[in-house]
């Protein structure tokens, strides 16, 4: 990954972070959060994909307590980071 790449993942990461903190029930996907920025840090690949797997599960259940469009939302979220994690694990 590009030095640029790097810094806009990390800096998206840390606004989730920083969001998902507000939420006790939301804590464990702000914790992988966490663990995927200093993956992406020290670009760790194979980390980097357990964590985004993670991650993706962690979101997709989290849908389940949102309502509507939300869930939904949320849903494609999790999805989206579970295929990203396997695609990545090709070049990891």
């Amino acid at each position: 990954m590009e030095k640029e790449s790097l810094t806009g993942a990390s800096g998206a990461i840390s606004k989730w972070i920083t969001t998902l903190d507000k939420h006790k029930e939301l804590k464990s996907i702000s914790d992988t959060l966490s663990k995927l920025k200093d993956a992406i840090t020290k670009k760790d690949g194979k980390k980097i994909v357990e964590l985004m797997t993670e991650a993706g599960d962690e979101t997709t259940k989290a849908a389940e307590m949102a309502e509507g469009d939300e869930a939904m939302k949320i849903k494609m979220l999790g999805k989206c980071l579970t295929s990203s994690a396997k695609a990545i694990s090709k070049f990891a």
